[in-house]
């Protein structure tokens, strides 16, 4: 099965004038932004721009490849997408600027952006999806009940300051929470801006609350929204959303389709399928469930709770937990127990309810993790 690397491979010859702008490529620049360009790409601001050709020597003068292969994630692979495309008819004299990565534990915010300027005179705005740090899950868990979070209003603020002059066309796009920013910083960002941006992508990336989703900003940009997903999606089907999704078929299982480079790739479109596996209509309907049960003061409340007992236990990266799961999981419910009698209820009635929407293969992996020292005090 063909990727974003075969892509590259067969259709990196074929410029934008002789094929169009398409939502591979859309995935490619959206991939790309998880590379490292701090001090390589210019940025906070557009005055200064870097080619891809430079950007990738500097790059990979800076990393070698074993240190890149190396790394734990997803997107270990997104530099050596750049390779390519610098060497490419397609992506070839591409200029880079405006990168932006930040870290804001104070106000809960991880975010990350890049902006391409494309051979065929167009713009593409790519956003950064959530990383390892524990701040840029909490703000993806901050999402269920924020009606702007600070990465939300971050991709407002980049929009307004960097676009507020230009006459060129617009894409904007981004994979995972990325892909949420995409879309609330093009729904809020100020209308003559807006009326310059052709086309949105939401790569696999949550939704927003009701209240985003109901406002005329968000109405007037929706049929611009491009919502793709895997057919068996998890974070994609967070939340709500009114644009129209196109299903994908993925290499992977489970929440390794989360990888864009998992994404059939056939000529210059992602191979569709007509519906969603049953897991994600599972979790869809879990998710949409547990959401109506608990009020957006809840689920902050839940949120804080759960994250400090994260922290208590040592762990500052997501990365701390996957990598030892026994070790952190019982450090983490050790935590938990530490919590105040609110708080410790308040955690098990929401892991309890989660569980019980989902049905007996939930209620086995995430109550059965709970120690029994809460589970039976709960039930006193």
């Amino acid at each position: 099965m063909a990727n974003l690397d075969d892509y590259l491979t067969w259709r990196g010859d074929v410029p934008f004038d002789l094929d169009p702008f398409n939502e591979v490529d859309n995935a490619i620049l959206c991939e790309l932004v998880y590379a490292a360009f701090d001090g390589i790409v210019p940025g906070p601001g557009l005055k200064e721009k870097i080619s891809i050709e430079d950007a990738c020597d500097l790059f990979f003068a800076k990393y070698s490849e074993e240190e890149l292969r190396s790394k734990a994630t997803f997107t270990k692979l997104a530099p050596f997408l750049m390779q390519k495309m610098a060497h490419s008819r397609r992506f070839g004299g591409t200029k880079l600027s405006g990168f932006v990565n930040e870290v804001d534990a104070e106000n809960q915010s991880q975010f990350a952006v890049c902006t391409f300027y494309l051979t065929d005179g167009t713009i593409f705005v790519a956003f950064r999806g959530t990383d390892d740090t524990l701040v840029g899950w909490k703000e993806d868990f901050n999402i269920s009940f924020s009606e702007g979070t600070g990465g939300q209003l971050k991709a407002v603020k980049y929009l307004n300051k960097n676009f507020a002059r230009t006459m060129k066309l617009i894409r904007v796009g981004g994979h995972s929470k990325g892909g949420n920013f995409a879309v609330y910083g093009s729904a809020f960002c100020k209308p003559h801006i807006k009326d310059n941006i052709i086309a949105i992508y939401n790569n696999d990336g949550p939704g927003c609350i009701q209240e985003v989703i109901k406002t005329a900003e968000y109405k007037s940009i929706i049929k611009r929204v491009h919502k793709i997903v895997p057919n068996e999606s998890i974070i994609g089907m967070i939340m709500y959303t009114k644009a129209k999704k196109k299903i994908v078929l993925s290499s992977a299982k489970g929440i390794n389709q989360h990888d864009l480079f998992s994404w059939q790739v056939e000529r210059n479109h992602f191979v569709s399928v007509d519906e969603l596996s049953p897991s994600a209509v599972l979790i869809d309907q879990t998710i949409k469930k547990w959401t109506k049960k608990y009020d957006y003061e809840t689920r902050k409340a839940f949120g804080d709770a759960l994250f400090a007992s994260i922290v208590s236990a040592g762990a500052t990266r997501m990365s701390h937990i996957t990598s030892k799961k026994v070790r952190s999981i019982a450090s983490i419910t050790k935590e938990i127990q530490n919590l105040d009698a609110d708080d410790q209820a308040l955690v098990l009635d929401v892991f309890k309810a989660l569980a019980a929407e989902g049905g007996e293969s939930l209620k086995n992996s995430i109550v059965s993790k709970l120690p029994k020292s809460i589970t039976m005090r709960k039930n006193e």
